[in-house]
């Protein structure tokens, strides 16, 4: 994390556009809740509610956060396997951003949307994560 810091072109995957120090605090954010919840699951499949909201008071950010950044590496991991596979098949991989996340199909705050809504942490005046621009309680909350 500390020489990903450093490049400046995983700004897109952090923010869009941010100003270096938006990215590194992003970046510090980041690895803090990936330690502490790699802590107690390294593979990071089978964490519980309990454990996201822990790491919320531990890492001062909100439970969001934590979605987003488990949507994050998730979305990463994903996206490294695809490529391997792409590499191993000797087919051309991508080489900028925009050609990854074609490739996968979504960006990872898309991920960490949809992750939001299934765990029942979204507030229900938010925007609805399905992307409608409706809040969640006259769109996809509406019960």
């Amino acid at each position: 994390m500390e020489m990903a810091r450093k490049v400046g072109t995983f700004k897109n995957f952090v923010a869009g556009r941010a100003s270096e120090a938006t990215v590194v605090n992003a970046f510090e954010k980041h690895s803090a809740v990936l330690r502490y919840l790699g802590a107690i699951d390294p593979t990071g499949e089978k964490l519980q509610n309990s454990y996201k909201i822990n790491s919320t008071k531990h890492c001062n950010c909100t439970i969001a956060d934590v979605e987003h950044i488990l949507a994050k590496y998730t979305w990463a991991k994903e996206a490294q396997k695809k490529m391997a596979k792409l590499k191993e098949e000797g087919k051309p991989l991508p080489k900028t951003f925009n050609e990854i996340q074609n490739l996968m199909g979504s960006t990872p705050m898309d991920v960490g949307r949809s992750n939001l809504a299934k765990s029942g942490q979204i507030s229900r005046n938010a925007l609805c994560p399905c992307g409608s621009k409706k809040r969640y309680k006259r769109c996809c909350g509406a019960s």
